[in-house]
């Protein structure tokens, strides 16, 4: 009996494992989209920089400051049920602040 639950803990430690590998894997991915996307973000704050330093006078109408209206929440998270910290957080945020 005891053997059979020595095997047992083994081939737990084993999924755990690989379960450990693949997550390393898919976060070392991400890494690299986001350090692949810094001189595309980079380079697209110093345009605008330059673009707004070359007409001060004009203003978009995404960059004027105005009254809020409506608000949007985007959750991005791995876990698949609602019952979960990260959905409960932010509507409690709306929730709090009136938000509809």
């Amino acid at each position: 009996e005891i053997r059979t639950k020595i095997g047992s803990v083994k081939n737990t430690q084993k999924i755990t494992k690989a379960m450990e590998m693949v997550a390393a894997s898919k976060m070392r991915k991400a890494q690299d989209r986001v350090m692949a996307s810094r001189p595309y973000a980079e380079r697209l704050r110093r345009t605008m920089g330059h673009l707004s330093k070359a007409n001060p006078e004009y203003r978009h109408p995404f960059v004027v400051e105005r009254e809020v209206k409506r608000v949007a929440i985007i959750v991005v998270s791995t876990e698949k049920k609602k019952e979960n910290k990260k959905v409960r957080r932010p509507e409690r945020y709306k929730r709090k602040n009136k938000i509809n």
